[in-house]
């Protein structure tokens, strides 16, 4: 992952973060159902965008192998990883 990406990644999730907390401290507070879950629904999309950014980073480092390497095992790995990983985010972002 290159820096510029790293600290995207880590801004995007601080935000989930900042979201997070204060879905809890409303709730704490007895905020009213529609407004705890709009804030929740920016958590969710916060971490939907997270997690399509990591996706496009591993998909770029990946690019060479996938491209480049002589061996057709290695290559098909990277494939199955990037299959691996493209899976987990389409299950959690349902």
């Amino acid at each position: 992952m290159k820096p510029d990406q790293q600290s995207d990644i880590i801004r995007r999730l601080r935000c989930a973060a900042g979201h997070l907390n204060a879905v809890i401290e409303m709730t704490e507070a007895g905020q009213p159902c529609e407004q705890v879950l709009h804030q929740l629904n920016a958590v969710q999309a916060a971490l939907r965008v997270t997690g399509s950014k990591l996706i496009i980073c591993q998909a770029q480092s990946s690019q060479a192998i996938i491209l480049d390497s002589p061996s057709p095992k290695r290559r098909m790995s990277e494939l199955k990883r990037l299959q691996s990983l493209y899976a987990t985010f389409i299950q959690y972002s349902k």
